[in-house]
């Protein structure tokens, strides 16, 4: 072997053996490379293919071109062969940096590419699980509300029939209650009804007892009232008669008579002509009207207006209705009317034909005496039975 071809030999291990180290190097940053992508979901192999290809291509690119001599050439001066494994170094130290460099930018590239990819799965995934757990929400809600409407059903269930067991008790014993209460005020009752009944019993009996007193009262003053008009009646016509025989009264042209109130006098003119009658219950009567002077025996005869009023404010008005009950049923004589105050009671008759009236009032039962013979005359009653 000469010279020239040892050096070529030995100038091509040399290559090799710097191409093995770089393309160890090469190795490992494609390792480092696909360690760095590997957790973004890429599969290692794929990228570090990719990556150790072009690193390949731009060794091979830049190798010597010594490197493909044919040994025939001419050996080179040891000089030049250790500047070409300088300038190989330096070139496959720029090759190194230059992987290195596209390695990054790759690595950067792919794993922004990457991430991208992750963020947007990351997203459906998560509208994935957010719209799966708003369904599993929804369901598990609908699931409670079924849940929770069965229970409330079934409470209220259990609270209405337990109310109407209470009402039912409750009415039970407010129904017992009541039929207690209504017996005892049925008792009450019962014992008020016997009360009232012998009250009412005494009360009806005491009635019936006044009551036949009193109508045997009343029969006796209208039997004697009868009497006397009886009596009166028959005087009448005995006095008329004998009165129209001797001519001695006129007779008066028929027409109607307006009630007068006749001149009012008072106490002390009545009481200076007839002080002894005020002791005694008494009306002072007024006449207004013709009278005519009895002869031979024969009553005087009236025919006009009577008006009678009470002496005192203290004069029992059963003393005037007494009297007008007694007037009102005798023929031809009139009630007009009837007034009263605090001091006096005022009672206005008309006698429409010729009468004894003197005669008439001395006859009433209840009538003690009349006092007086002119046109003011007093009438004493007597004492009420």
């Amino acid at each position: 072997m000469s010279k020239s071809d040892a050096d070529a030999k030995i100038s091509s291990d040399e290559f090799s053996r710097i191409f093995d180290e770089y393309r160890a190097k090469i190795q490992e940053i494609t390792r480092k490379t696909d360690k760095n992508v590997s957790p973004a979901g890429k599969s290692p192999g794929g990228a570090g293919d990719s990556i150790s290809e072009k690193l390949e291509e731009i060794v091979v690119s830049r190798l010597p071109e010594t490197s493909a001599r044919p040994t025939h050439l001419t050996e080179h001066p040891a000089p030049e062969s250790a500047a070409i494994i300088n300038k190989a170094r330096h070139e496959a130290q720029q090759i190194i940096e230059e992987a290195e460099e596209s390695a990054r930018r790759e690595a950067k590239k792919r794993t922004r590419s990457q991430v991208e990819k992750i963020l947007e799965k990351a997203q459906n995934d998560a509208e994935d699980l957010i719209l799966q757990a708003r369904k599993v929400a929804e369901k598990e809600r609908d699931e409670i509300l079924s849940t929770s409407k069965q229970q409330a059903e079934y409470l209220i269930k259990e609270l209405t029939e337990r109310c109407r067991q209470e009402t039912r008790t409750q009415s039970t014993q407010a129904v017992a209650q009541a039929r207690e209460k209504a017996k005892k005020m049925m008792g009450d009752i019962i014992a008020s009804s016997a009360e009232i009944s012998r009250l009412v019993t005494e009360i009806v009996n005491r009635a019936r007892t006044s009551f036949f007193e009193f109508e045997t009262k009343i029969q006796k003053e209208t039997d004697e009232l009868i009497k006397a008009i009886a009596e009166t009646q028959n005087a009448l016509k005995q006095v008329t008669s004998t009165s129209w025989e001797e001519g001695e009264i006129k007779p008066v042209p028929t027409k109607d008579v307006t009630p007068v109130a006749a001149p009012s006098k008072n106490k002390e003119e009545y009481s200076g002509k007839n002080k002894e009658v005020f002791t005694s219950p008494t009306l002072m009567v007024h006449l207004l009207g013709e009278k005519s002077n009895g002869k031979n025996g024969t009553q005087p005869l009236f025919r006009g207006q009577v008006e009678m009023k009470s002496v005192s404010s203290s004069f029992d008005y059963q003393y005037l209705k007494n009297l007008k009950k007694y007037l009102i049923h005798i023929p031809k004589i009139k009630y007009l009317q009837e007034s009263a105050s605090e001091k006096e009671m005022t009672v206005l008759f008309e006698v429409q034909e010729p009468l004894p009236l003197m005669e008439i009032l001395k006859n009433i039962p209840l009538v003690d005496r009349v006092v007086g013979e002119s046109d003011d005359i007093s009438v004493v009653f007597k004492g009420l039975t």
